[in-house]
């Protein structure tokens, strides 16, 4: 035989722990949203969706930005490199004398400065002040890089240094962003506060005559 009692009171309890389930999810999804604190102003809500849609703005603009410098970058050091690479040619220099380094008070020198001599396209000889590592003998050839008149200059741009310009700008992109929002968060938040201090004012103004009647 069926106890209906029984049954009866274990389907309440079933329904009671579903009713408080609910309550409580109910509770923690309204807890999320922005708008529950009964003391929140206008201003404060203007304030929240200003600055939630300014950050998913530039969340969603970054990538487009940093990608784009870095295109720019890469292609304005491609052009570069090969600007230099048009313009100068490595050539064999023969060392004048011996690398000797000079002790420091801390440490020596890895590479010192020595005279060399080289010939240009032309067939010219040149003569002039070359890095070569420490303990090269007088005599020995070092590959340096010449200009088309002759004159020493800096090795052209590698593809390593031409991919860190990129990245260094993909870098400098997505800072730029970063600070934009800071940027725009700090006015944004500068003007509101303006108006809440205003709309508390004028909230004193019309509370304040009634609160001082008060006889305690």
């Amino acid at each position: 035989m069926t106890d209906k009692g029984g049954v009866s009171g274990h389907a309440g309890l079933r329904r009671g722990s579903r009713l408080r389930r609910g309550s409580r999810l109910r509770r923690v999804i309204e807890g999320l949203r922005p708008d529950r604190n009964p003391l929140r102003r206008k201003s404060d809500r203007v304030e929240t969706y200003i600055l939630a849609g300014s950050l998913v703005a530039a969340i969603a603009v970054a990538p487009f930005a940093a990608q784009f410098a870095s295109q720019n970058s890469r292609a304005a050091a491609q052009s570069a490199q090969q600007a230099e690479r048009a313009s100068t040619r490595e050539v064999s220099a023969v060392l004048l004398q011996p690398a000797v380094a000079a002790a420091s008070g801390y440490t020596l020198a890895s590479g010192v400065s020595v005279s060399a001599r080289w010939t240009t396209n032309t067939g010219q000889t040149r003569t002039g002040q070359v890095t070569a590592p420490v303990g090269t003998r007088k005599g020995t050839s070092v590959q340096v890089w010449i200009t088309t008149d002759g004159q020493l200059t800096s090795a052209p741009l590698q593809s390593g240094q031409v991919a860190e310009q990129a990245d260094l700008a993909a870098g400098g992109a997505i800072a730029s962003v970063a600070l934009l929002y800071v940027c725009e968060a700090l006015i944004v938040r500068q003007v509101v506060n303006r108006r809440r201090m205003a709309a508390w004012d004028a909230d004193w103004a019309a509370t304040a005559p009634a609160w001082n009647r008060q006889s305690w």
